[in-house]
């Protein structure tokens, strides 16, 4: 059984047709009407699906929800909207929104996206936790580093094979977090040192950085995060 929240302008809207197809599906829904609700659940979902109404307000409620949802929780977070610009998907997507609905859809297709994505999200969530009590066993290797830096060209080299190519911004982002491997850093640590002081857009820069690092480390659909996020504290490279 999912757990899944709605952020609502209202408790019942105009798409209640997609609501009726996940009551209908059996999973567990609860309204979240207000910011001290996601803050209670947000641990417990399985996945965040937000209504947009268009209003420059709203947009940064969604924007505060999905870093929240982020920095707590792996769940899953989409956006019900009703035709989103480009530009505002972009900023949606890059904060980590997993994507974005139009209100258009057909509401057994709705159903079956929901399902197939939670389906999915089930099953990496599983292996990542086995993965995880592997790791918590002793090592019989000396040598496992997962990410090594190659300071000449600003790439690392994952897994001892693969060398990936980053940006000067994101090779100092994953070199910080090398230099703390197992200490998360919070959004303010990483921006100090990324980009020297500031207070300019802290915590959308450094998820924006965050989430271009992932895509390219992350190349495969069964990889194992790199970048881990640590729930009400920020990132921490996972190696």
């Amino acid at each position: 059984m999912y757990n899944i929240g709605i952020i609502s302008s209202s408790t019942k809207t105009n798409q209640d047709t997609y609501i009726d197809a996940l009551e209908e599906s059996k999973y567990n829904i609860s309204y979240l009407d207000d910011k001290s609700k996601l803050d209670l659940v947000t641990n417990e979902l399985d996945a965040l699906i937000i209504e947009e109404t268009g209003t420059k307000t709203q947009m940064s409620v969604i924007c505060e929800s999905i870093i929240k949802v982020r920095e707590q929780s792996s769940a899953l977070v989409w956006i019900l909207s009703e035709n989103t610009d480009k530009s505002t998907r972009i900023v949606y997507m890059k904060l980590g929104a997993d994507g974005i609905i139009n209100t258009s859809i057909d509401s057994d297709e709705f159903a079956l996206f929901i399902h197939g994505n939670l389906k999915r999200y089930s099953g990496k969530k599983q292996k990542r936790l086995e993965s995880q009590e592997e790791s918590s066993l002793p090592e019989t290797n000396a040598s496992n580093k997962r990410v090594e830096l190659i300071h000449s060209n600003f790439s690392v080299l994952l897994n001892g094979k693969q060398e990936v190519s980053l940006t000067k911004l994101e090779f100092r982002t994953i070199e910080l977090l090398s230099n703390h491997a197992g200490q998360a850093l919070t959004y303010e640590e990483i921006y100090k040192n990324v980009w020297n002081g500031g207070d300019e857009d802290k915590q959308y820069r450094v998820a924006n950085i965050i989430y271009h690092l992932r895509r390219k480390l992350e190349v495969e659909e069964n990889d194992d995060e790199y970048i881990k996020t640590i729930r009400s504290k920020g990132y921490m490279l996972n190696i």
